[in-house]
């Protein structure tokens, strides 16, 4: 029996490729010509997910604090009372 994860991974791939299959054989009626480009929701996808990630990254170096950070406090508390 595999582990959780492999299982998991197997599971997503299946899912992939299933979704691969449905892309190829289901015909879309599409409103704009670039929703009819093959696999456009495909690469809008990943590149919504790959803007989330860049933001994200963006964001925690904005608004992390030191590793350090409340040990400093607890140092000058510790000063003061010794």
């Amino acid at each position: 029996m595999g582990t959780t994860s492999s299982i998991t991974l197997r599971f997503l791939i299946a899912i992939c490729a299933v979704s691969f299959v449905g892309e190829v054989l289901v015909h879309r009626h599409s409103y704009f010509a670039l929703e009819a480009t093959p696999f456009f929701f495909v690469f809008y996808g990943l590149a919504c997910l790959a803007a989330a990630l860049l933001i994200g990254a963006l964001l925690a170096k904005l608004v992390t604090r030191p590793l350090d950070y409340y040990d400093a406090d607890m140092q000058e508390e510790a000063n003061k009372d010794g």
